[in-house]
């Protein structure tokens, strides 16, 4: 779940980057397109107003001795005409559409009587009648530069204005994500605190099935010490002489249902004192783990064979070394004769390490595969001597359990059974 958090975050903040970068070039633009403009606007001014066509035109009307503004006025209009082409390209690209042909008939009129203005000079015309006769009217042309400007300032402010909101929506994704981030940890911890609940549960149901079965499993060999101690105190009574070899007999009778009790209680505490055990993590050498274990717990005759690289590893060595060890000492204990064949096998996955246990005894049938892991359950009843309590089985699954990881059984091949549990990495 931190894993997801983490991966959302980086992909939001990615996409911040991505969009602040495309709101930074599109403002770029936005700005370019606005200079440009407002760039030929004042091109088309100073081509037509003072210094521009106009400006040579009334100079040409009153000074016929100086053919410079002649020139300069039929230049002039060249200018503007270019400019008024750059400025429709303008208006087309931001889908305007607005025509400029006042602007271009009032262009053309001053062209057109720049001619006009020379024949009257040759002719001995006064300024005055010329004037007259030559007066043009930049009222279309205004209104329609006026019109344009307007259009395309809307245009801009409308485009700035979007911006301005995209900006403000990215502003607000790290407040968003803060906020999705406290929601989904409130959701993480919510949710953790209903695994606790659930787990609390399940530990007062076992918890009482563990007081109904051990009032009842506890209770049988006492009763049997008992019957066995009274047994002795009437042979003792009645036969002193002859009755010494039964008397013997049910002592040591006695003796093996004490073990047997001593053995069941020692497993009980193990069960319950497992969930409060704290296991240091530590360094563990996975190899000669296994090869202790085998040692002491697989018989002469008997074989275990180890497959995989088994590294040292970080891991709860106490932890580790109880699901193996009943792993193995069960494989021992339920086999025709005690002389099992095992193999311990060893992998890494990314996040896990993955263990199997497999031995060729009796294996364990289908039906009773979901109960296998059940406090003081056993296939069969266990020989009076016999060190079975029905309880490692649960032990392996409370700590794996309280790993968050997995166990699972399956038929082996051709007969007996394959453990398989794994651990997290630490």
């Amino acid at each position: 779940m931190t894993l997801t958090f983490l991966a959302i975050a980086l992909v939001t903040l990615l996409v911040f980057a991505v969009m602040f970068r495309s709101i930074r070039q599109e403002q770029s633009r936005l700005s370019d397109r606005q200079l440009a403009y407002h760039r030929v606007v004042l091109d088309h001014q100073r081509a037509i107003g003072y210094g521009g066509l106009i400006h040579h035109f009334k100079n040409w009307i009153l000074r016929p001795g100086e053919p410079f503004y002649r020139d300069a006025a039929i230049a002039s209009a060249e200018r503007a005409t270019a400019v008024l082409n750059t400025l429709e390209a303008q208006v087309a690209a931001a889908d305007l559409n607005l025509t400029l042909s006042a602007q271009r008939e009032m262009v053309e009129a001053y062209r057109r009587n720049i001619a006009v203005i020379t024949a009257m000079h040759a002719e001995g015309r006064s300024p005055r009648e010329i004037d007259a006769a030559v007066r043009i009217s930049d009222e279309d042309s205004l209104q329609e530069l006026e019109i344009i400007n307007e259009r395309v300032e809307a245009r801009m402010r409308a485009q700035q204005l979007a911006l301005d909101e995209r900006t403000v929506m990215l502003y607000l994704m790290p407040s968003a994500l803060a906020v999705l981030t406290a929601f989904g940890l409130l959701v993480l911890v919510r949710q953790r605190m209903r695994m606790q609940l659930e787990h609390d549960i399940r530990r007062i149901d076992e918890i009482e099935q563990f007081a109904q079965v051990a009032a009842h499993d506890l209770r049988a060999p006492l009763r049997q010490i008992s019957a066995l101690a009274e047994f002795a105190q009437e042979d003792l009574s009645d036969a002193p002489g002859p009755a010494l070899p039964a008397v013997r007999e049910h002592l040591s009778a006695i003796s093996e249902r004490a073990a047997t009790l001593d053995s069941l209680i020692k497993a009980v505490f193990r069960y319950i004192l497992i969930e409060g055990a704290a296991q240091e993590i530590s360094d563990v050498d996975l190899r000669r783990t296994v090869e202790e274990i085998v040692r002491l717990h697989v018989p002469a005759g008997g074989s275990a064979r180890l497959e995989g690289s088994f590294p040292v590893v970080r891991a709860q060595r106490v932890e580790l070394e109880i699901i193996l060890r009943n792993l193995i000492s069960n494989a021992v204990k339920h086999h025709p004769d005690h002389r099992p064949n095992i193999i311990i096998r060893y992998a890494a996955d990314r996040r896990i390490h993955r263990f199997e246990v497999e031995d060729d005894g009796p294996g364990i049938p289908g039906e009773h595969a979901a109960r296998v892991f059940d406090m003081f359950w056993t296939m069969s009843k266990p020989a009076a001597n016999a060190e079975v309590s029905g309880v490692g089985l649960a032990l392996v699954r409370r700590i794996v359990m309280r790993w968050g990881t997995q166990l699972s059984l399956r038929p082996a091949q051709p007969r007996g059974a394959v453990f398989c549990f794994t651990m997290p990495k630490f």
